[in-house]
């Protein structure tokens, strides 16, 4: 691996170990707990307000941080008094956007006609402030690649989050309970943190002295907020175009195929971008190491994308039950068109699952003016296709249409990420594709041994469809893995060490 041999290559495995099992208990938490929320007190209409504002909320995160906080981990001239107007830089813009939310909402609600939503951006304003208590600290543990104490916070926060969303709904807060939750787990998070890098700024602000940091989180902080932006504006669209209740049913869907894929994501990217920057003067190592977080990515999303395409009726009806026939949150209708949307959706996660490394290996190299370059076609050709979709497809399949529209916008803009890093490092392509394609076989195999026996249980009951169907297309796909691929985990260790 480059100069710093086996001891970041030993790094780089435990932090992949610690942030595979942190993803893990939040995804699975984060998901039970939308489900209780929206299964027991909260309808879809009511869902529906709060669904697409939800993913804006992230990228209100990368404008109060200006992506300063990622220049502290790709610099390596880091003085106290550097960090420290950072940290006072941060806090000025936060408090300058928490100001500016405002008027935003107050556009926002008249845009969309509904007052509430600049109620709920306004008090997510006060988790951009809290953050700054977590922000440089954050950093700080990431570049020096303290992977395991990351991991122990994120999860500590989410359960936080997790918890707190379904008190808050079971006390009657409905949909406010999504905002007040992630507030939650910002105060938790910044306790948490500080508790293992304590930070306390100097009274110091000389923004000279980071002009390079502004320059680099500039760039770095425009590029994340575009890929939210098109990336969640899909649900403002189902809102603005079809009403409340189709933006609550898409906005589960995305919940249980959408968010996860990204989280599940997480468990690589967390370590990639701070992996990328140590080994930015090596491309060659660059290259091979974004191969061996390829094959890690595809090997945790393709598989959970795989069992929703097969059992979300199975899911979704269990849980229907659950609360009875009389569910007066959500009908058998809602939830068949929540089903079909998820399993349009899934077919965006191997896409997905390419596509998160990109922007931390560029960033992490020193190019986010290429990160920045695919934001933009992306932020052009990804909305551009929901809105003419929404137009076209929508008199034919109402809402389902935008999630058509993922399935035409976003391969080209990947098809323009994919250049990007396969220019920029000089990756080569025929030893990418060979350590690929085979996981890739694994999952399509699994994928058909489900639908094999979902075709012979086609009458069965709910839960033995589920367990039958899920276990089927899991076993084959673990089998493959193991046996095929040679994906132990001891072999996973080993070739992040290599």
């Amino acid at each position: 691996m480059s100069a710093d041999g086996p001891g970041l290559g030993t790094k780089v495995s435990r932090g992949v170990a610690w942030a595979g099992a942190a993803q893990a208990i939040i995804a699975i938490a984060d998901i039970v707990s939308v489900f209780l929320v929206t299964a027991y007190w909260v309808s879809s209409a009511e869902f529906g307000l709060v669904a697409p504002l939800l993913p804006f909320y992230t990228a209100l995160d990368y404008i109060a941080d200006l992506g300063v906080s990622s220049a502290l981990i790709q610099h390596d001239d880091h003085t106290p008094e550097r960090v420290s107007t950072v940290f006072w830089l941060n806090l000025l813009i936060s408090g300058g956007l928490f100001l500016a939310l405002f008027p935003v909402g107050a556009l926002v609600s008249w845009i969309q006609n509904t007052p509430v939503l600049a109620w709920l951006l306004i008090a997510y304003g006060a988790k951009l402030l809290i953050q700054n208590l977590y922000a440089i600290p954050f950093a700080l543990l990431r570049k020096e690649l303290r992977f395991a104490e990351v991991a122990k916070a994120r999860v500590i926060a989410h359960l936080a989050e997790s918890v707190s969303r379904v008190l808050f709904a079971y006390f009657g807060a409905s949909y406010w309970s999504f905002t007040l939750a992630a507030i939650t787990r910002a105060f938790v998070f910044g306790v948490v943190v500080q508790m293992w890098h304590p930070f306390i700024p100097k009274w110091v602000f000389k923004p000279r002295d980071v002009i390079e940091y502004i320059k680099f989180g500039a760039r770095t902080a425009t590029s994340n907020v575009l890929y939210q932006v098109y990336t969640s504006v899909d649900g403002f669209i189902v809102y603005h175009w079809f009403g409340a209740e189709a933006a609550g049913i898409y906005g589960l869907a995305d919940q249980f195929i959408l968010e996860p894929v990204k989280t599940i994501a997480n468990v690589v990217i967390d370590v990639a971008f701070p992996t990328f920057a140590k080994l930015r003067a090596d491309r060659r190592a660059v290259a091979s190491q974004l191969i061996k977080f390829t094959r890690l990515n595809v090997m945790a999303v393709l598989p959970y994308t795989v069992l929703l395409l097969l059992i979300s009726p199975e899911i979704l009806n269990v849980g229907w039950l659950w609360h009875g026939h009389d569910n007066k949150f959500w009908t058998a209708r809602e939830m068949r068109l929540c089903v079909d949307a998820i399993r349009l959706l899934c077919v965006m996660g191997f896409f997905r699952s390419l596509g998160f490394l990109g922007p931390p290996l560029l960033d992490g190299v020193g190019r986010p003016d290429l990160t920045l370059r695919y934001m933009f076609v992306a932020a052009f050709t990804v909305p551009g296709s929901f809105m003419l979709s929404a137009i076209v497809l929508g008199p034919h399949i109402d809402f389902l249409s935008v999630a058509v529209a993922w399935a035409i916008g976003y391969p080209i803009a990947f098809a323009v990420l994919a250049y990007l890093v396969a220019h920029t490092i000089q990756l080569p392509l025929g030893e990418y594709l060979r350590a690929t394609w085979g996981i890739v076989a694994s999952c399509a195999i699994g994928c058909g041994v489900g639908f094999g026996v979902d075709h012979l249980l086609m009458d069965a009951g709910d839960w033995l469809r589920l367990v039958a169907i899920g276990g089927s297309a899991l076993l084959t796909m673990g089998l493959l893995f193991v046996y095929w691929q040679k994906l132990t985990p001891r072999a996973i260790a080993r070739s992040l060490r290599d």
